[in-house]
């Protein structure tokens, strides 16, 4: 995200305010760098120049990230499924 975060800084666009160091906007930038739907300028933050600014290393942890969430949330449900039929 350093890397993005510098990039855009150049552009004259700046990482979310909200943002103070501990992650949050990273489900954002995942979103941003791998679905165009979110590639918009929104009130959370700009997401044009994300994907415009992120490496080939970027986009590969970002669909590890969001495959990992992904399994997780979808492992939840199976076990919550599972604890309720039992």
């Amino acid at each position: 995200m350093k890397h993005i975060n510098k990039k855009m800084e150049k552009n004259g666009v700046y990482p979310p305010s909200w943002d103070r160091g501990i992650g949050a906007s990273t489900s954002f930038y995942v979103f941003a760098i791998l679905f165009n739907k979110y590639r918009i300028k929104n009130k959370l933050f700009d997401a044009r120049f994300i994907a415009k600014h992120a490496r080939t290393i970027d986009k590969l942890i970002a669909a590890i990230y969001f495959t990992s969430v992904a399994g997780m949330i979808i492992c939840l449900c199976i076990i919550t499924l599972y604890k309720s039929l039992t």
